[in-house]
């Protein structure tokens, strides 16, 4: 495996998301850090559960976010890593089989492997069938084998007759993808690559010993919930559901018969994931929405209708982990982030409903702007900073032509071997 280079260049992101998005540009500094030097926020209101439904709204965000983040850069976005998530995300795990080099029967012919054997061998353990309108968007290799001995992270310099890799494969609709580089090409930007969200939020708050000694990732967005498993440091598995913070909003909304703004402002400032025998049952006055009387509820009422929604978010979570090969394995247990998260007690309410090590993930290495997006919710934009630093090449520069040229144009038929993952 080749390592990566860190880039001297500026590198952007770009998180479209449900309730939010944000755009973030950094420089990597003579020491290798991130540094961020700008970030800027917009209300999303053209997507929902990770796909584009209105295209105006969609691209007024981005350009709201991208011109807030280069005020404060005093720096120009050009070529952006873009997050992608949605219910239409498939994954699965696959292998590959090559020979190293010719033989014959009698004197076999080993060699050093290269890194392009290895490019061949992903390349076999990618070729599987998929219906029309799916691609693949990332190929994440777990380990390899050269002929008896498997475990091995990186194969390139050992010597074989017979390769094998095993892989994780992440596999998206076309027509949705599309949509998104549509709107980010709209807003006056170059796509770089577009990563699978929890993948992202994965660079952002997880270490490698975790990622080694085996743990889940839940980032909970407005309207996803995703979930990646890592053990021995590779991905084990992906998977996202449709629903979100903001389905415990609309409970909220429904039984207090208030605005959707209302219940957004009332499960931040006095949400409970899980009420303690030791809070107050203080009151709360709602306001009265087309003329009506102002109506009182308290804590412990509040938490009463976020517990159960939650609680059945966190349980589809656990079903999707069980589904692993690894889910009995996970020394470090569970990572919560995102800015569904962001509940009083969601650490003891997940920890009830895992029976595991729950930990809050905050965005880390960062320097620079660092306090401004020192929260879950800006997990996923973060993250992509740092897998642009690993895993970037020359940056798809405007000034440059865009890096990918036509491909989108037949996007059913060419999309195909889009993206692949730099190894």
């Amino acid at each position: 495996m080749a390592m990566y280079e860190l880039q001297p260049d500026y590198i952007s992101a770009l998180d479209i998301g449900t309730s939010a998005t944000t755009a973030a540009i950094a420089q990597v500094d003579d020491d290798g850090h991130l540094e961020l030097l700008g970030v800027g926020t917009a209300r999303s209101t053209g997507i929902r559960k990770g796909m584009v439904v209105n295209v105006k709204e969609t691209i007024s965000a981005i350009e709201a976010a991208v011109i807030e983040a280069e005020t404060q850069a005093d720096i120009k976005m050009d070529a952006v890593y873009v997050s992608i998530s949605g219910e239409h995300i498939r994954s699965i795990n696959n292998s590959g089989v090559i020979s190293i080099g010719g033989s014959d029967s009698r004197r076999p012919n080993h060699r050093e492997i290269t890194p392009d054997d290895v490019d061949r061998v992903l390349d076999q353990a990618k070729a599987i069938t998929l219906p029309p309108d799916r691609q693949i968007l990332h190929i994440l290799p777990q380990e390899f084998k050269v002929d008896l001995q498997d475990g091995i992270k990186d194969p390139v310099g050992h010597v074989g007759l017979r390769l094998e890799a095993r892989v994780h494969l992440v596999t998206i609709v076309g027509t949705t993808a599309q949509n998104i580089i549509r709107c980010v090409e709209a807003a006056g930007l170059y796509l770089d690559e577009l990563v699978l969200a929890p993948l992202a939020s994965a660079y952002a708050v997880l270490d490698q010993t975790e990622m080694d000694q085996g743990v889940v990732l839940i980032d909970m967005g407005a309207g996803t919930t995703d979930i990646v498993v890592y053990y021995e440091g590779g991905v084990r598995q992906t998977s996202v559901l449709p629903l979100g913070g903001d389905r415990v909003t609309s409970d909220i909304a429904q039984v207090l018969h208030t605005t959707f703004d209302n219940a957004e402002e009332l499960k931040l400032s006095h949400g409970f994931a899980k009420f303690p025998a030791t809070a107050g049952e203080e009151e709360i006055t709602i306001d009265g929405i087309a003329g009506r009387q102002p109506t009182l509820t308290n804590r412990r009422g509040l938490a009463e209708i976020i517990e159960p929604r939650l609680e059945e978010i966190l349980l589809l979570c656990r079903n999707e982990v069980r589904k692993s090969e690894v889910g009995d394995k996970l020394t470090f247990g569970v990572v919560l982030t995102g800015g569904g998260i962001l509940l009083r007690e969601i650490e003891e309410k997940a920890g009830e409903v895992f029976n595991a090590d729950i930990k809050l993930g905050y965005p880390i290495g960062m320097k620079g702007l660092a306090e401004q997006v020192a929260s879950p919710e800006f997990a996923v934009v973060t993250g992509l900073l740092r897998y642009g630093q690993l895993h970037g090449g020359a940056p798809a520069a405007g000034r440059n032509g865009h890096r990918f040229g036509n491909l989108f144009q037949n996007f059913g038929n060419q999309l195909k071997g889009f993206f692949k993952e730099l190894f």
